[in-house]
């Protein structure tokens, strides 16, 4: 993955009043006043001094004063400072990865999806990419502060077991259980002269073109998982922790199928077969895709539409959702 150069979000110009006033106080100013240097070296500051505290006064004092959607902003903005560090003596430059998974029943063995992620073509060669094979909840790491996440990413690079982030057992989560594996990309050399001036337009084609072909072999690699791997789990695509939330928020809120409504919808079919083995057949419509659940003998339980022709809900996604949990006879584009 490239070196990040995020800055945060524009609000209005700088007036360049004094420095004057708490930490908090003067990391509040500079976000204000947009004067976006003072602010990433301040936040930096706190941040690697695991000034937790000052952190969350400034967010407290802003959301005194500016709606949610500003506070939000405010707090990824130290959430993407957080998950990444430069200039250290083993690295040039280090970032926290991410590879969720929507859980289907207990979760699967991490060490195969881990150790495939990592041969996957998904990730540029660069960095050194290391990925933990151990299970760690979404909603735990995104509980934690700026400061938490940096000493979270210095424990990866020096490869000790993470202080701030408890492991997640495959048998406590449950079905819709949203799990990550944990890792990082590690650039260990500064970059070139020729990154350093990568603002060509052809270099710049380049570098997409090379971004789409690793994001294509990451969805070839995930294509190909056997149910038996996955255990049936939805795998997401690589985020940073900044990026999580919306990850989730997209797929809970976009085109594909609401896994727990068709899951239930299949085991109340189930329940009603009184035992007989049961199959799905699934047919792409006007109004979506239909679903039918049946008995091996061909007696139809129950049918039923879900997602509308404008969602963009196509039969492979009502595969994939099923997979693991019921065979399908066909499909029908």
């Amino acid at each position: 993955m490239p070196r990040k150069t995020k800055q945060p979000a524009p609000r209005r110009q700088a007036d360049r009043r004094s420095g004057a006033g708490t930490p908090a106080d003067r990391l509040i100013r500079a976000w204000i006043d947009q004067d976006d240097e003072a602010f990433a070296e301040l936040a930096e500051e706190l941040i690697a001094g695991g000034r937790d505290g000052v952190l969350a006064t400034a967010i407290r004092k802003l959301s005194d004063r500016y709606e949610p959607d500003a506070v939000e902003e405010f707090g990824l903005a130290l959430t993407e400072i957080g998950e990444m560090a430069d200039g250290a003596p083993a690295f040039d430059i280090a970032e926290l990865v991410l590879l969720p998974v929507v859980a289907a029943q207990a979760l699967p063995d991490p060490a195969p999806l881990a150790s495939g992620l990592l041969s996957s073509g998904g990730f540029p060669p660069e960095p050194e990419m290391r990925f933990l094979a151990d299970w760690y909840a979404a909603e735990a790491i995104g509980g934690l502060s700026p400061a938490a996440l940096r000493r979270l990413l210095l424990d990866l690079v020096a490869g000790r077991p993470p202080a701030d982030l408890p492991v997640l057992a495959g048998d406590a989560a449950s079905q819709g259980t949203v799990a990550v594996l944990l890792g990082a990309a590690i650039f260990r050399d500064a970059p070139t002269a020729e990154e350093l001036e990568s603002e060509s337009e052809a270099l710049l084609e380049r570098e997409a073109e090379a971004a789409d072909a690793r994001a294509e072999a990451f969805e070839t690699w995930r294509d190909a998982l056997p149910p038996e791997l996955t255990g049936g789990a939805l795998i997401l695509s690589p985020c940073a922790p900044s990026e999580l939330a919306d990850q989730i928020h997209e797929l809970l809120d976009g085109a594909g199928p609401d896994i727990e409504e068709i899951l239930d919808f299949v085991e109340a079919a189930r329940e009603e077969a009184g035992g007989a083995e049961i199959v799905a057949r699934l047919a792409a419509g006007g109004e979506g895709v239909e679903l039918t659940v049946l008995t091996r003998a061909g007696r139809t339980l129950d049918s039923r539409v879900f997602g509308e022709a404008e969602d963009g809900l196509t039969v492979e996604d009502l595969r994939e959702a099923l997979d693991g949990h019921i065979e399908i006879l066909d499909d029908e584009a």
